[in-house]
């Protein structure tokens, strides 16, 4: 799926995996600057050619701590964006280790804005813009979906289709994906229960997945679709493209 997600309050199915996998990771006592680091891999690409996260690289190579700290504050403050709790608290607490007391005292207060404006969580490696009170849009780490796609595979045994010809069906609940094998090559093709049967957001595959990432060409996505037709009319499954 793309890196930036719209939805309303009353629609966020799609990303409740993902948001229970990052609420199941460990907490850790960090340094600032295991902590800075940390919020840095797991920044969303969208940010990454900010100049605030370019100088904030700048400085944690140059070790200099606070001033990376200064620029991710920055970062945040010049979008307008809501970052994550966990952003905030885990600067706060790199203020303090830091005795930077009225950059903690402010990193804080952020918190208390996300709590007052956003009314629900930001997941640690997502941001949030707000367009009203029930319309957002969330930007998210690559890194988390990375994450999250290795524990589905795992899940779903992909490793073991690779031998195996055709589409496989996984579901996981009202939601799940097509996995489609092609000399030893698989393409993922997430999917969601509608009303008339599956809905398959095939607009947003673009690479076969195993064993390594691989831009698809036309024909590649033309036979795939064909074969995921052939699929579904052999196993009577209603379907029905995002495209």
């Amino acid at each position: 799926m793309p890196g930036i997600y719209k939805f309303s309050v009353n629609s966020k199915r799609k990303t409740v995996k993902l948001f229970n996998f990052i609420k199941r990771q460990p907490k850790m006592d960090l340094s600032p600057e295991q902590t800075i680091k940390r919020l840095v891999d797991y920044m969303p690409e969208f940010y990454k050619t900010q100049r605030q996260f370019i100088t904030c690289i700048e400085f944690l190579e140059n070790r200099e701590w606070s001033l990376a700290l200064d620029s991710l504050i920055e970062l945040a403050d010049e979008t307008g964006h809501y970052f994550s709790e966990e952003f905030w608290l885990g600067l706060a607490n790199s203020a303090d280790k830091m005795n930077l007391t009225d950059k903690a005292s402010y990193c804080r207060k952020k918190i208390k804005q996300n709590a007052d404006d956003v009314k629900s969580k930001t997941p640690f490696g997502w941001t949030t813009i707000k367009f009203d009170d029930t319309h957002f849009q969330h930007h998210i780490s690559e890194k988390h979906k990375e994450e999250w796609a290795t524990e589905r595979r795992e899940k779903d045994n992909v490793q073991e289709l690779l031998t195996k010809e055709g589409v496989h069906f996984k579901s996981h609940g009202r939601s799940g994906f097509l996995y489609i094998t092609e000399n030893k090559k698989i393409a993922e093709v997430e999917f969601e229960l509608g009303m008339n049967g599956l809905i398959l957001y095939f607009n947003s595959l673009t690479n076969w997945s195993l064993p390594i990432k691989q831009t698809l060409t036309d024909d590649d996505k033309h036979k795939i679709k064909n074969d995921i037709i052939n699929w579904a009319t052999k196993t009577k499954n209603a379907i029905e493209f995002d495209d």
